[in-house]
Order: structure tokens, then C-alpha cells, then sequence
């Protein structure tokens, strides 16, 4: 039997909502540009990875040096007179003799390159000869050693004043699978002078690189490859070298030609799964890669422009390298094809407060230089070239045209203090003055309460930043909890940009829970939240920085996660307007919640614990032995008796610190079980709930990076009460934070929309518990004058599963959406359970 229920549509409550809602954001973590996003299949084709990415990296990282028996061949780096100082070094190779066959090197690429039949490959290399010229062959290699396309190209001798020449070639893997042992492929045709890539910085009269229009990928297939088998997972690039002579490498490079709608330079399938969500805008590139790692880290937009060779490669911040073959011309382009506005965010003048000495803010007697390089973009993206230099340079590119950007980004989780405060207002009153047409985006720090929140929005509601960018990773029992965390929203003050979300995990039940709060708190309040964009975007499996993603990938596929589905049904169904609905009837979860007390340590700290112990409301004491915990230990359950249970207990602890950037946590509870408890220590305190496997705050004093000295000792008093519904912390006998947990977690939610300019209602539907449910619909379809006629052979769009929990991270999803016809005449819906579902009512 369905649970019944009662939907009530306030049609006085119809507000409007913002055009931009949806969107994505773009950051380079989890690999998500070089070998991801980024077409390129060489890996460190310029020879600039050292130890700064990566410990253990080198210039000759992801190269393989071949030296058959009987030859002979040295390898060499070297930065004399190189192709590009701000990135001076390149290979040397110096082959000795050949007798036992030729010297090559090999390139792996990202996790091995994935070959496929029939796809041609674009390669390119700057070179040049000690002397006379020199031939270099080129082959890509298969898994078993055959080889599947070659050519050979010439590497001209040096001029007197060493000028390398950069030559071409086409590589095509054949349809049919060579045969084993031949060592024969399909031969390329090669110039010296070469097929003309386009490269960014190139004359826009150049040849195209890309395929005819009619070859790129249509929107909606399944793969950007269909047709073409992979042929190899692990294939190699070899540079053979036949002929005796010392020759120059850099910047080699290899790409397909099959792109999307003609978008060079980028993975067409996963650009295919970003155009297929529909996005308004895209923010890139950042997140804390906008800051990087220190001021000299920082992602600085005019060093991404303009020929690939002089763009400054760097280290990225999540333990990789940045070669910025993906810049802010490329990132634009990609806004321009998938019909996104452009949403670039740039540093607040200060340095990420996410690392051990805290934000570091540009020296202010360099802050005019920052504040030209900021207002610069904006005549890069906008301005006429035929009167601004940074407008021309955008031409030259081959983009005569302006991008049409409205929105700037300013800063990202800031710390809100004096110093970010000063840094920011200088740089907003500057494009305030000289662009009043932007909308400036601002930051109030990393989390949806606590100090920084607190903070920021008073600051932006006294500065009058238009629209201020909130993020929020919890659980999904926070976000079904919190349905209601926009309806108080000042409408007269900033709007809010919610930059980065996500539900802890890749389950159904993480799914449903941000329908639900996508559907009751931002499109229902899409007056005052004006944009939202999920987060991580990309992740390549094995290179997992952050989880979950919205997509995840790995050389050969593309999996979408039920989150991705949820973000496509929403963005493929926008509307302008909104109205709240009320839902009688069963709809909430309450939890049976255990009474077993265990205790754990955790956390990335290093910290001493003494007088350690429990005692329950029932008067039953346990003592429990000191424990030295040290960064990167794991967490430590400590040995507390299995009996021991109680609906209320008190925690007292002794904490003493000595170093560490995150500080530490107390679990209580059920360890062990999906339902338990967690006080936090460190750069603020914390009490928080792990419902469901994750967690989220209760409460917290969220202080961002503040220092905290070693020696600092915290006296702790935890009071734990109704199995973990009620928490309190003393610190010294004082009272820091207390919460307590609404027992009843709305579960089943219902969200009513319209497109005006289409005619379209939308009906959202989130039944998230065990039970099917049949809504009664008659109220809102009457109130919303829908005719009869319209409430035949409603497309009705489903996501559901048997299992809430099913879901494993860096795979497709277990179900997908599927379409099917309703019947409304009769007024009522049956939600099945564990589903999401859109009515889409045509008029």
C-alpha cells in the first residue's frame, strides 16, 4: 500500500526565478585538466615536471629511455637558448652509434594513451640538430609492441643563432587491427613546415585542425567515439632516432582530431557530458587553485594566454603539474560552445588561508599592478580591438569578437578579515569605477555557518557586493534538514551564489537529497539565490583529490553518478517561476538511534590526550588510558566496555596540542555504525552528526586557518544526551557551542515551476523513504488552471532504484533516468520510492 499524501500550492507566494540558476564549475583537481579535460595525450611533452608537483618527479618524469644492445645514447636536460624562457627546459638526446638499432624515447601519457581505430592523431614537436639535420621517427605504439601509425620527420640543423623549428605530422590508426609482429602502420603525410595546427597565438588565417563542422559530435550521443574501438589502452609515443647526431625536443605533443563542434585542444566526451547539463554559466578555474599555494603559486590569467610554449608551466596545489594548455582563451571558448556565460574568478589580493602560515596578502605596493591585471581581463573578454591592447591580443588568438562577460569572481573561502577586507574593496571599487556593467561575485568563506559566514555576509551586505559565493559540503541528511535555509534570506540584500555543494557520497540517497533541497530551497528561492554550481566537477579515476564528483572518467569512458542526473533533469527543465507547495502526510524519516558508547580518535593533527573518561546519566564511571595520537596514525578506537550504553553520557578529556594543520575529533556512539557522534578541535570547535556514513555541523565556531600555538591545552566537558540528538562542549568549565537535532528529516518533498516564454509547468516530486507514494495533485493542477486536455500524456521523467545506498564512486550509476508517460486526469501521482521525478506539463 502507497502512503498518502496531499500536495497545496500557494499561488500568493509565486516568486520569480533567476535565469543563471544552473550552472557548473571548473577547477583543475582530480586531474580534471591535463590528462582530462585537456586533449593532450603526452605527459610532460615540455619537460618542466621537477619535484615542486610532485616528490619524486623529474624533467624525464613519464619519458622512457630506449637503448638497444650494440647502441649507443646519452640523455640530457638542458636550458640554453631554449624555445621559451618562461619555460627554458628541453631534451637533449645524443645518440653515439645505432648498430644495435635506434635510441627512441617513449611517453607513456596520462595512465597509459588510449588509442582508437580510425582516429587520427595530430603530432607536433619543436627540434632542432647539433649540426646537420636529422631524421626523428615517430610511432605510436599498441599494448603488444605492434606498431599503429608512424612517420618520420626531419629535425632541421640550428642557425647560427639556435632557432628551433616546431614540424607536424598526422598519425592515423588504422581501422583494421595491424598485424601482430609487423611493425607496419598507416604511414603520414609530413611537411616540415608542417600541418598548421592553430595554436592559441597563431595567425587566424591558419589551416584548421579541427574536422569539418559535419564531423563534430551532435548532442545527445552516448559517446563522442562511437565507431571507433579502443585498440589500445597502454600504447606508447616512441621518437626513434636512426642516424648518429645530438638533437633538441620540446614541447612534443599529441592530439586527436575528433572534437566537439569543432572545439580544439579539448576531450570531446567530456565536453559532450558538460553541454549535455545545459549550463548557464561555468566559474573557472577555481577554487583554491585560484589562489594556489602561496603567492607565488597563484593562478594568474595573462600568463594563460597567447602561444602554449610561453605560458609558464606551474605546480598545482592538489600534487600535479599545470601546463596551461588549457588557459583563459580556451576556458572561454569552451563557455562560448556549450552556451555557458563565463564565470572567472580571480584572487582577492591574498593568498589561500588553507595552508600552515595562513593568507598572505599582496604587498600593497603591488596591489595597482594586481588591480591592472584584474581590470585587463575584462578588456581581454569584452573590449574592441581595434582601440585595446589586451582586446587585440584576444583577436590575434582568433576571436575578434568579445566573449560578452557579465560576471567576475573576486576571491574564493576567504578568510574574513582587515587584511582580505582592504585587498577586496580595492579591487571591486576598481571595477566598479571603470566597469560598472560587471557583476562582481564575493566570497564568505568555506562553509554555510560559523565565523567566516557570519562575517562575510555582514561585510557584503556593508560593501553592497552584489552577489556573494557560498559553499556547502554536508551530509545528506543536513541537506534534507536544512530545505529551509534560504526562505529567510534578506531579498533586498546580495544575492547568493552557491558555488560549490555536494551530498558526502554517490549514492541514490545522496541524489535525492540534493533534488530536494534544489528543488525547496533554491529554485523555490531563486529570488535571492541567482546561481549554483556542484562541485567537483571532473574527477579521473585513480587520481582522486576530492570525492564525490559530478563526473567522473578515465581514459576510455565517461561515468555519471546519480548527482549528474539530478543536475541534468534540473538544468534541462528551468524555469523563471515558483511557488511554494505544502505536502500532507507522511513525510519525514525518524531514526531508531543505537545507545551503544564507543570512543574514537581521529583526525590531521598531532595531539596528546590525558584524563580521559565517561560517565554515564546512570551514574556507571569508565577511565580510559592516555593516548598519544600523531598525524597520519588512523583513527584510534579506544577501549571502552562493550556493555556500556546509555541514552545520555558525558565525555571529559584533557587535549593538548602540538602540530597540525586540522585539527582533531572525538567520536562517540556507535563507532562503528552508520549513526554516531563527532566533537572537533583545532582551527575552531565543531560538534557535529554523521548520519547515514557522513557528516555534517551541528554547530561550530569555524575560525578558517587561525593559528593555533603548540602547548595550547583545551579542558574538555562533552555532554551527550537523547543518543546523540543533543550535544554540548564546555572548554575550562565554560559553555562553547550546544545543538540539538530535529528528530523528524523531511524525506519527501514537492517543488512546482513554470516557464513562462514555453508554456511548461514542472512538477518535482522527492519521495526519499522505502514506501511508495501516491500524491494527490488535484489542488495544484487546479490552482495552476491546467486543462484537462494538458493533463493527459504527461512526460514523466524518473530516477529511482531499489537501493539509497547503491552508488560506487568512479562509476556510472546503478539506474539511470528513465521517461514514461502520466496520467494526471485523475489528479494523482505515485511517486515510486527511492525516486526523484519531473512532470513536465505542456499547455
Amino acid at each position: 500500500m502507497a502512503d498518502k499524501l496531499t500536495a497545496t500550492l500557494d499561488k500568493a507566494g509565486v516568486r520569480r526565478i533567476s535565469t543563471d540558476l544552473w550552472g557548473v564549475f571548473f577547477e583543475d583537481i582530480s586531474y580534471a585538466a591535463d590528462g582530462g579535460l585537456n586533449a593532450e595525450l603526452v605527459q610532460n611533452g615540455a619537460f618542466e615536471y621537477d619535484r615542486a608537483d610532485r616528490e619524486g618527479w623529474s624533467n624525464y618524469s613519464f619519458w622512457r629511455k630506449v637503448v638497444p644492445a650494440g647502441s649507443f645514447a646519452a640523455f640530457a636536460i638542458r636550458d640554453k637558448a631554449p624555445v621559451a624562457d618562461e619555460n627554458p627546459h628541453y631534451a637533449t638526446v645524443e645518440v653515439g652509434s645505432v648498430a644495435g638499432g635506434a635510441p627512441a624515447l617513449e611517453n607513456v601519457g596520462f595512465d597509459g594513451m588510449t588509442l582508437r581505430a580510425g582516429e587520427t592523431y595530430a603530432f607536433s614537436v619543436w627540434t632542432r640538430a647539433h649540426g646537420e639535420a636529422l631524421p626523428v621517427e615517430v610511432s605510436l605504439i599498441g599494448d603488444d609492441g605492434v606498431t599503429l601509425a608512424s612517420a618520420t620527420l626531419e629535425a632541421p640543423a640550428s642557425t647560427s643563432d639556435g632557432a628551433w623549428t616546431q614540424v607536424h605530422a598526422e598519425l592515423t590508426v588504422p581501422a583494421a587491427p595491424a598485424v601482430a609482429g609487423s611493425g607496419e602502420g598507416a604511414a603520414s603525410d609530413v611537411s616540415a613546415a608542417g600541418i598548421a595546427d592553430r595554436m592559441d597565438g597563431r595567425p587566424a588565417d591558419a589551416p584548421d585542425a579541427g574536422p569539418a563542422a559535419d564531423d563534430a559530435v551532435s548532442d545527445g550521443g552516448s559517446t563522442v567515439y562511437a565507431g571507433k574501438p579502443v585498440v589500445a589502452r597502454h600504447a606508447v609515443l616512441r621518437l626513434g632516432f636512426p642516424k648518429t647526431g645530438v638533437v633538441d625536443l620540446d614541447f612534443v605533443s599529441l592530439e586527436p582530431r575528433t572534437t566537439y563542434k569543432g572545439l580544439e585542444h579539448f576531450c570531446p566526451d567530456l565536453v559532450e557530458a558538460l553541454a549535455d547539463l545545459k549550463p548557464r554559466f561555468m566559474r573557472f578555474p577555481g577554487g583554491c587553485v585560484a589562489h594556489g599555494l602561496g603567492l607565488d603559486n597563484m593562478y594568474h590569467w595573462d600568463r594563460t594566454i597567447g602561444p602554449v610554449e610561453h605560458r609558464p608551466h606551474d605546480f598545482n596545489l592538489w600534487g600535479y603539474h599545470q601546463s596551461f594548455r588549457l588557459g583563459y582563451y580556451e576556458y572561454l571558448r569552451l563557455c562560448e560552445t556549450i552556451g555557458a556565460k563565463p564565470l572567472p574568478v580571480l584572487a582577492a589580493g591574498v593568498s589561500c588561508q588553507n595552508t600552515a602560515q595562513g593568507p598572505v596578502p599582496i604587498a600593497l605596493e603591488d596591489m595597482p599592478a594586481y588591480i591592472d591585471e584584474v581590470l585587463a581581463l575584462i578588456d581581454f573578454c569584452n573590449a574592441d580591438p581595434a582601440d585595446n591592447a589586451w582586446a587585440a591580443k584576444r583577436a590575434a588568438m582568433g576571436h575578434p569578437e568579445p566573449f560578452g562577460l557579465e560576471y567576475l569572481g573576486i576571491g574564493n573561502e576567504d578568510l574574513i578579515d582587515d587584511v582580505f577586507k582592504d585587498r577586496f574593496e580595492r579591487i571591486f571599487e576598481a571595477v566598479k569605477a571603470r566597469h560598472p556593467e560587471i557583476t562582481v561575485v564575493g566570497t564568505i568563506g568555506p562553509a554555510p555557518s560559523g565565523r567566516d559566514y557570519e562575517r562575510g555576509w555582514a561585510y557584503a551586505r556593508k560593501a553592497r557586493i552584489p552577489i556573494v559565493d557560498e559553499h556547502s559540503y554536508q551530509s545528506s541528511s543536513w541537506w534534507f534538514h536544512n530545505l529551509d535555509h534560504y526562505d529567510a534570506t534578506d531579498r533586498e540584500g546580495p544575492k547568493v551564489y552557491l558555488g560549490e555543494y555536494g551530498s558526502w557520497g554517490t549514492g541514490l540517497i545522496n541524489a535525492l537529497s540534493e533534488a530536494a533541497f534544489m528543488g525547496r530551497a533554491m529554485e523555490l528561492n531563486g529570488d535571492v539565490v541567482h546561481m549554483a554550481s556542484y562541485a567537483p566537477l571532473f574527477c579521473k579515476n585513480g587520481h582522486n583529490s576530492w570525492d564525490p564528483d559530478l563526473i567522473y572518467f578515465d581514459n576510455e569512458r565517461v561515468y555519471h553518478p546519480y548527482s549528474y542526473w539530478v543536475q541534468k533533469l534540473y538544468a534541462n527543465t528551468t524555469a523563471d517561476t515558483a511557488w511554494p507547495v505544502a505536502l500532507d502526510g507522511p513525510v519525514a524519516l525518524r531514526r531508531d538511534l543505537p545507545n551503544r558508547i564507543g570512543l574514537r580518535i581521529e583526525g590531521g593533527a598531532t595531539v596528546d590526550f590525558t584524563d580521559l573518561s565517561i560517565d554515564t546519566a546512570d551514574g556507571r564511571h569508565v577511565d580510559l588510558p592516555d593516548v598519544a595520537y600523531r598525524n597520519g596514525s588512523g583513527s584510534i578506537d579506544l577501549p571502552v566496555p562493550a556493555d556500556l550504553a546509555a541514552d545520555a553520557y558525558t565525555i571529559h578529556a584533557t587535549i593538548t596540542y602540538r602540530e597540525g594543520m586540522w585539527g582533531v575529533g572525538i567520536v562517540s556512539g556507535d563507532v562503528k555504525g552508520p549513526n554516531r557522534n563527532r566533537a572537533s578541535f583545532g582551527r575552531g570547535f565543531a560538534l557535529q552528526l554523521v548520519r547515514d556514513g557522513s557528516g555534517y555541523n551541528l554547530a561550530n565556531t569555524e575560525t578558517s586557518m587561525d593559528a593555533v600555538t603548540p602547548g595550547t591545552t583545551w579542558h574538555v566537558r562533552l555532554e551527550i544526551a537523547d543518543r546523540g540528538e543533543s550535544m554540548k562542549l564546555f572548554i575550562d568549565d565554560e559553555p562553547v557551542l550546544e545543538g540539538r537535532e530535529t528528530p523528524d528529516e523531511p524525506r519527501r518533498v514537492i517543488a512546482v515551476s513554470r516557464d513562462s516564454t514555453a508554456g511548461v509547468d514542472y512538477i518535482r516530486i522527492v519521495n526519499a523513504l522505502p514506501d511508495a507514494a501516491d500524491v494527490d495533485l488535484t489542488q495544484v493542477l487546479d490552482v495552476l488552471d491546467v486543462p484537462d486536455a494538458a493533463r493527459v500524456g504527461v512526460k514523466a521523467t524518473v530516477l529511482t532504484g531499489d537501493d539509497p545506498y547503491a552508488g560506487t564512486r568512479g562509476e556510472e550509476s546503478p539506474t539511470a533516468p528513465i521517461e514514461r508517460d502520466a496520467d494526471l486526469t485523475g489528479g494523482t501521482y505515485t511517486a515510486p520510492a527511492w525516486s526523484f521525478t519531473v512532470l513536465v506539463i505542456r499547455r
